[in-house]
């Protein structure tokens, strides 16, 4: 008995030993890590942000949400963090910014996590009781990416990147209530107020996905999806992002131009260039394009940062000086190279290249000029990861107002995701992560000021 009760006291320790060993084998990120950042959120208040490393590149064993907040100075410093499962997507961050959900692509599925406190004070945890380095992950299909939520706030959408399912999930239950398909190869969700609709974008079609959800008294979730083919203005497809306009009434897509026989070549004219597409949901539920412009290079995302001057001058911030110092891969492939900056300047060229310059004093469709004589419209910035470069566009001119440049930077960057917010009716700020490079840009803009965008910071 004595024997028996030695051996079992030996195993018992033998297990515990290895389950430390297995713990303390675990990488875990440096508490304010940059690395293959994919994702950006400004808080309401203007100066606390989070900023999402996915860990595309498997370098530790989790990603990290990381929460910062710039000080009286303007410098960005880091406030708090939370690790998250590895090969981390996109994040979303509900109205009333108490909460924030995150997709892993790595093991297939959402997490959440609470926010607490004030604007100066916020905190971000899991909640109590949760056992080990983040809680149970709730399972969906294999690789979600992009999400939203529903206009009540009670149900996430969920998409996936392999197979382009959609997930529903209810919040209070915190289960998937409804999967249906999509076309595969998801990038981008949004929700439209105007029609009450979904919208999804596809890398692998130049179709986008119309998608109504309708709850019913038993609180299912009734999903109809129209795939409605766009006539692009080049042959290809590939739609890397996709976002609204100010006003709500249009939409902007980011087309790479790319297809089976002929793909990533870089050597393009005006006629096949990866094109900035301006979209309209028709009444017949179908969209029209109301304008492409050519770019050029291998478009990334899209950040929106509207705009009203309100200025007695219109052309106050046309003249004004943009200067300043200053691939993630497919849809954020888990691959990887590649570097970044320190001093990426503002071109100071102004080409217009779309069908419509809209300098002639007309406004194009989506702006208009305000009973001060002021502006109101859109800045578009559309990041081109192979030329290092972020393409401004001015939705009042319909064409390119300026571009950041990396190229003569100090370190290669690859410019891939953007987030834009506007605190106000001309200022705001816009953060670019050189995804392959592990560093992220902060700009400010003023467009009232002589140097409208304006580097206020660098993470890395």
């Amino acid at each position: 008995m004595k024997k028996l009760f030695l051996f079992l006291f030996f195993a018992l320790s033998v297990l515990i030993s290895a389950s430390c060993d297995s713990e303390s084998k675990h990488i875990y990120p440096p508490e304010n890590v940059v690395n293959r950042v994919t994702d950006f959120y400004l808080f309401n208040d203007g100066k606390t942000f989070l900023y999402l490393s996915s860990n595309m590149n498997r370098k530790y064993d989790f990603g990290e949400l990381v929460l910062m907040q710039f000080d009286d100075e303007g410098d960005p410093l880091f406030q708090d963090s939370l690790l998250v499962p590895s090969i981390s997507g996109k994040m979303k961050v509900n109205a009333d910014e108490s909460a924030v959900f995150i997709t892993t692509r790595d093991k297939n599925g959402v997490v959440k996590a609470k926010i607490s406190g004030k604007s100066g004070s916020y905190k971000i945890q899991y909640e109590e009781g949760t056992k080990g380095d983040y809680p149970e992950i709730l399972k969906t299909k294999k690789e979600p990416y992009a999400l939203t939520l529903n206009p009540e706030e009670s149900k996430l959408l969920v998409t996936h990147v392999l197979n382009g399912e959609l997930s529903i999930i209810d919040i209070e239950t915190w289960k998937v209530i409804k999967t249906s398909k999509l076309k595969y190869g998801v990038t981008e969700i949004l929700y439209d107020e105007n029609s009450g609709y979904y919208f999804a974008s596809h890398k692998s079609s130049g179709n986008i996905s119309l998608i109504e959800a309708v709850e019913t008294i038993d609180n299912e979730v009734v999903v109809t999806v129209k795939e409605i083919p766009i006539e692009l203005p080049t042959k290809g497809y590939d739609v890397r992002s996709m976002k609204k306009s100010g006003d709500g009434t249009l939409f902007y897509a980011a087309f790479q131009n790319t297809d089976y026989e002929d793909t990533y070549t870089y050597d393009y004219d005006e006629d096949t260039a990866p094109q900035l597409v301006t979209l309209k949901l028709t009444e017949d539920k179908s969209f029209e394009i109301v304008n492409t412009l050519a770019l050029g290079g291998n478009l990334g995302e899209i950040a929106v940062f509207t705009y009203n001057t309100g200025t007695n001058d219109p052309e106050k911030t046309d003249d004004a000086d943009t200067t300043d110092d200053a691939d993630t891969t497919d849809d954020a492939d888990t691959t990887d190279d590649t570097d970044t900056t320190d001093d990426a300047g503002i071109s100071g060229k102004a080409e217009t290249t779309g069908e419509s310059a809209g300098d002639d004093g007309k406004t194009s469709e989506g702006s208009e000029e305000t009973s001060t004589g002021g502006r109101s419209g859109d800045l578009i910035f559309v990041s081109v990861p192979k030329d290092e470069k972020i393409i401004m566009i001015d939705s009042a001119r319909n064409g390119i107002r300026d571009e950041i440049s990396y190229r003569d930077d100090k370190k290669d960057c690859k410019p891939y995701q953007l987030y834009a917010k506007s605190l106000g009716n001309t200022n705001g700020y816009l953060f670019v992560s050189c995804f392959q490079n592990d560093r992220v840009y902060i700009y400010e803009i003023d467009l009232m000021a002589e140097q409208i965008i304006k580097k206020i910071g660098v993470l890395e």
